[in-house]
């Protein structure tokens, strides 16, 4: 995993975003907005976090990393949006 600079805007914690994309229960794709400079498709992480803070964070899948294997490069963090409710309550049925 890797973090953008934009990653840290919203003050989310690193360890707090790696909390919820490895315990998030299910992750949805997105496709990138209109005139990205990166045009792969967004993967959405939606869960809470250690202290039970509802947080999303997205990433794009970056292929090879210096060691040769894929990697998720994390492009936002932020306490969970009105928009993204709703998929964050069906998430959680499908949490460890």
């Amino acid at each position: 995993m890797s973090w953008t600079h934009a990653s840290r805007r919203h003050g989310i914690a690193r360890h707090a975003a790696r909390f919820v994309v490895e315990d998030c229960g299910l992750v949805y794709v997105q496709p990138a907005p209109p005139g990205s400079a990166v045009p792969d498709p967004r993967l959405v992480f939606l869960g809470d976090d250690e202290a039970g803070r509802a947080i999303e964070v997205i990433g794009v899948e970056m292929v090879a990393d210096p060691n040769g294997e894929d990697h998720l490069r994390v492009i936002h963090a932020m306490a969970l949006r009105v928009k993204y409710r709703g998929q964050y309550e069906e998430a959680k049925r499908w949490r460890v």
